[in-house]
């Protein structure tokens, strides 16, 4: 019987939207100007599903019934025969499976060890008969052909599916053969990232750089790049298990130009440790949360490093003193929001004095030419309100603490901790190891995405490392045993 469903699910999904190398030469296709490249470790995945022996046996079944009610003959049976033994369609699933993007989104690939070229060559000619793929072609080596929107080719060790973003199937042709011709060297297996990505030993394993973004949404990213800094220059190295009760991300920067790396070591300068004092001010039950430890002396000279910037703060039209109001902010930060429907959010932050608020006042002659489309008024002994045409939002300082917050009642409250605060989280302990901190509680979510997921954390312990831990409602199976049992119950 079937010990694989992960493994049998990719099959699932190209039959759904529908072919000369030794060992792992595969990995030669992979492009060497990807954008993102995905390793799935399938083999070890379907083994935390709990699927092997006969304990996924009732899922299998599940799928099989899926599959075959949207196809029929030839095609429903070696369907049928694939989910049973994922051998069947020729492909090895005990080897790593890849999946990469080009540059800026232009075409997604699926990349596979063959492991029986002739089975494959069965499934593909079944797919033909059903008018799901067209006849094959050889060319360059291998064997090709159209699978619904998307073009494969494999030969004997090495099997590519590529899918454009926009136009015609037809026009990746070019670029799916030459990657099939990639010999050794020639390709991202050449670079010292996929070494990384080989070596780590996780479920998932990517490697990504700024590239991978549309061209048309890059244009504000490159303006604000120097000229000798590109957007793949831009990459990090990620990687996710799915361990019990939680998936855990981890990301590690790899970039390697200098200007980039000062600008990592000034935001180590700006951003400290957090203190983690804020965490009491919220209740439990908030929705959003992030933290953070600012210099705010630090923050102006490196943004004033910046021409465009700096003009622009020191805007002699403007009578604030924004560099004197930088330079209050010294200490830990927090903000919080409790429906992000509502917009209803209150921020904190340590400050070495209320001084600084002086600066509003010189604001008013500017205000008064608005013709009361922003008013600013004084509730109390450093305290404000601001009135606009999108809203109102008070601001002040209390104990040497800045707060801003959007809600009559938490301005009225300001300064108030509580009992069942975010203090009181498992991971609250986690905050003071990091220089920025998130959360989101999506327990109260329903829907079919977020239904096991109890909260969501963020973590960064300098600019060059991240982690997130994606932890859910039930502490006791990974995510990938809870999908399982999900589809047992459709």
């Amino acid at each position: 019987m079937m010990k694989k469903l992960i493994k049998a699910s990719f099959l699932a999904a190209l039959l759904a939207f529908s072919a000369c190398s030794p060992k792992s030469e595969y990995t030669n296709a992979l492009p060497k100007n990807a954008s993102v490249v995905v390793a799935m470790e399938l083999d070890e995945m379907v083994g935390k599903a709990g699927l092997n022996g006969s304990s996924g046996e009732k899922a299998v079944e599940k799928l099989k019934s899926l599959i075959k009610g949207g196809l029929q003959g030839e095609a429903a049976q070696l369907a049928e025969r694939i989910i049973e033994q994922p051998s069947e369609s020729g492909l090895s699933f005990d080897d790593k499976v890849y999946l990469f993007a080009t540059p800026h989104a232009g075409a997604f690939a699926i990349l596979a060890k063959v492991m029986d070229e002739g089975k494959l060559e069965k499934l593909l000619e079944v797919l033909e008969k059903e008018s799901i793929a067209h006849p094959l072609r050889e060319e360059s080596g291998c064997q090709w052909t159209q699978v619904g929107g998307a073009l494969c080719a494999f030969n004997k060790g090495t099997f590519l599916l590529m899918l454009p973003s926009k136009g015609d199937a037809m026009s990746m042709k070019g670029t799916l053969l030459s990657l099939m011709r990639q010999e050794a060297g020639e390709g991202f297996t050449s670079l010292p990232e996929y070494t990384k990505m080989e070596a780590e030993g996780n479920d998932i394993a990517s490697v990504v750089n700024l590239s991978a973004i549309p061209y048309e949404w890059t244009t504000p990213l490159r303006m604000g790049l120097s000229g000798d800094i590109h957007l793949e220059d831009i990459k990090y190295f990620l990687n996710a298990n799915f361990e019990q009760g939680k998936v855990v991300v981890n990301s590690e920067s790899l970039i390697q130009n200098p200007k980039i790396q000062g600008f990592f070591d000034a935001m180590d300068k700006v951003m400290q440790p957090i203190g983690g004092k804020y965490l009491e001010y919220y209740q439990g039950n908030t929705m959003v949360w992030m933290g953070g430890n600012i210099q705010g002396k630090e923050l102006y000279r490196m943004l004033c490093q910046n021409p465009a910037i700096k003009q622009a703060l020191s805007n002699p039209i403007l009578p604030v003193d924004v560099e004197y109001i930088f330079s209050s902010i010294e200490g830990d930060f927090a903000i919080g929001c409790d429906n992000l429907a509502r917009g209803n959010y209150l921020m904190y932050a340590d400050v070495t004095n209320s001084q600084f608020l002086q600066t509003f006042e010189n604001l008013r002659p500017l205000l008064a030419l608005t013709g009361g489309q922003i008013m600013l008024d004084k509730v109390g002994k450093d305290e404000y309100l601001m009135r606009t045409y999108y809203g109102n939002f008070w601001f002040g300082v209390k104990n040497n603490r800045l707060y801003v917050t959007t809600n009559r009642t938490w301005a009225e409250e300001v300064g108030r901790t509580y009992g069942a605060s975010l203090a009181r989280k498992p991971w609250a302990g986690e905050v003071k190891n990091n220089r920025l901190f998130a959360t989101a509680n999506l327990n109260g979510f329903r829907n079919v995405f977020l239904q096991y997921i109890d909260y969501i954390n963020v973590g960064m312990p300098d600019w060059r490392h991240g982690k997130a831990e994606i932890v859910l409602k039930d502490k006791n199976a990974n995510l990938l045993q809870q999908l399982v049992e999900t589809l047992e119950k459709l």
